[in-house]
């Protein structure tokens, strides 16, 4: 069986993976730096900053972050929530995929891209599959 995105499907993708593309940046940038403005969102993803700024706006509409009085990028719990899932599922995929032989730098790139489309299902197996294979401690 063949599946084949309709538009509506296709732009509603695109706004979802824009989204979590910002989570995650900004919760990596906060687990580095400690604190995050939009500022460091755009430089950091190498977008404008007007594109950050509207980006910004959706998501504080969203109810999932929220910007201090001193211009801080902070998450409300369904926006951390989503942040670590998405970085989380980038990290496994990047080393499932390099466990199989791909090199870092594709794997993350790819990594990038699937991410966003990978159920939970399936990202549960690659949980199960890399536990499996990943060498124990002790």
């Amino acid at each position: 069986m063949v599946y084949y995105v309709s538009g509506y499907e296709r732009r509603a993708m695109k706004h979802i993976n824009s989204s979590e593309d910002y989570l995650k940046c900004i919760l990596e940038l906060k687990e580095k730096h400690g604190h995050v403005r939009s500022v460091d969102v755009a430089c950091e993803m190498g977008v404008t900053k007007p594109s950050v700024s509207n980006a910004m706006k959706k998501l504080r509409r969203e109810g999932l972050i929220r910007v201090d009085e001193d211009g801080y990028i902070c998450f409300s719990e369904t926006g951390k929530q989503i942040a670590e899932k998405v970085h989380n599922k980038h990290l496994l995929i990047t080393k499932v995929l390099m466990h199989i032989g791909v090199s870092e730098n594709t794997a993350s790139k790819e990594a990038h891209m699937i991410e966003h489309v990978i159920s939970d299902e399936t990202y549960r197996c690659l949980q199960d599959f890399h536990s499996d294979y990943e060498p124990k401690k002790g």
